[in-house]
């Protein structure tokens, strides 16, 4: 799956109770690793207190569990301000890659 939200997107984040949230909403939290938004997966309970838990679009892995603490709300909306190159198909890629390749081989053998 492709990322939703690239870096340098501008997110508008609104609060909600944690009651309101449900699966597949995008999240910004608060967690170890810093500030991220991601994916609801889950939504459970562990010791009388609720926890959500979280995937980004393009992890295979979900994340630790979240507090509903730490949540700070629920993205609403977000908007590309920067200018961001796609990236080439993987056939060009590879092409640009075999092309250096033979350079380098070329200019190697010719001396």
């Amino acid at each position: 799956m492709d990322s939703t939200i690239l870096n340098g997107d501008s997110l508008e984040i609104v609060r909600c109770p944690t009651s309101e949230l449900c699966r597949g909403d995008v999240i910004r939290a608060g967690t170890g690793r810093g500030l991220n938004a991601h994916r609801i997966v889950g939504i459970g309970e562990r010791d009388g207190a609720q926890e959500i838990i979280t995937r980004g679009d393009n992890a295979i892995r979900c994340d630790p569990p979240v507090a509903a603490d730490d949540i700070l709300g629920r993205v609403a909306q977000t908007s590309r301000t920067t200018n961001i190159r796609k990236s080439l198909p993987k056939s060009a890629t590879i092409t640009r890659f075999a092309a250096v390749l033979v350079r380098r081989l070329r200019a190697r053998f010719q001396q």
